[in-house]
């Protein structure tokens, strides 16, 4: 069934409902004339459609607002920071966590450009990633370290996407700081039980050459080898 027959279907709905709606109206004026009569009942009729389509329009406009508050309230209260940016880079909306990760309220921080919160070693790669985006029309994701004035350097993983009929880009921001000083710890303690480790094969090779330069010695002057290698 294609739309015009749906809209066909609906207004004959509509028009049954106004019908008995109407007969359970009473009505005062006694009107002789037959014309007169149905004009009336047509006037009447068409009051209850408008008065029945605009009951539905307010159910309507009410349950849009109830969505839109409550995707508002999911969005500014959401546990990863999320922000929205145009085009060109700059923040057109973000919500309260965003917020606090770039050290401002939302209001200064709207319509400001987002790559001034990034630190200057991860520009280029936010580049890379911002471009990809609106290129690959797929969903890009990358790390960053974003800077602040008034706090430390936070490494932040980001996810992006463009929306759909719009030329702006959803930017979704966890903040990965903890566990990127647990890798940094952990790097450490790699490097220093390589380093122990090639101390002690390094020791262990120059034993070995002592050994054979001892046993060499022991048979020159006659003796038997000491150490068996």
């Amino acid at each position: 069934m294609n739309n015009q027959e749906n809209d066909k279907s609906e207004a004959k709905e509509l028009r049954q409902k106004a019908e008995v709606e109407l007969k359970t109206r009473k009505s005062t004026a006694i009107i002789p004339e037959v014309d007169s009569l149905k004009l009336m009942h047509e006037l009447q009729v068409h009051q209850i459609e408008l008065e029945m389509q605009n009951e539905e329009l307010t159910r309507a406009r009410e349950q849009a607002e109830a969505a839109m508050e409550k995707y508002t309230d999911l969005y500014d209260f959401a546990p990863s920071g999320c922000l929205t940016l145009s085009e060109d880079g700059n923040i057109t909306h973000l919500n309260f966590l965003a917020a606090k990760k770039l050290d401002n309220d939302r209001a200064y921080l709207k319509n400001t450009q987002f790559r001034l919160y990034i630190a200057p070693e991860s520009l280029e790669l936010f580049n890379v990633f911002f471009e990809e985006i609106f290129k690959s029309k797929q969903k890009q994701t990358c790390e960053l370290l974003l800077q602040s004035k008034l706090h430390k350097p936070i490494h932040v993983h980001v996810a992006g996407h463009v929306s759909q009929n719009t030329d702006s880009c959803l930017v979704t921001m966890f903040d990965i700081t903890e566990r990127k000083a647990m890798e940094l710890e952990l790097q450490k303690s790699v490097d220093k039980y390589k380093t122990l480790n090639d101390y002690f094969f390094e020791r262990e090779l120059r034993m070995i050459d002592l050994k054979k330069e001892i046993n060499e010695l022991l048979i020159k002057s006659g003796c038997e080898r000491e150490y068996l290698i």
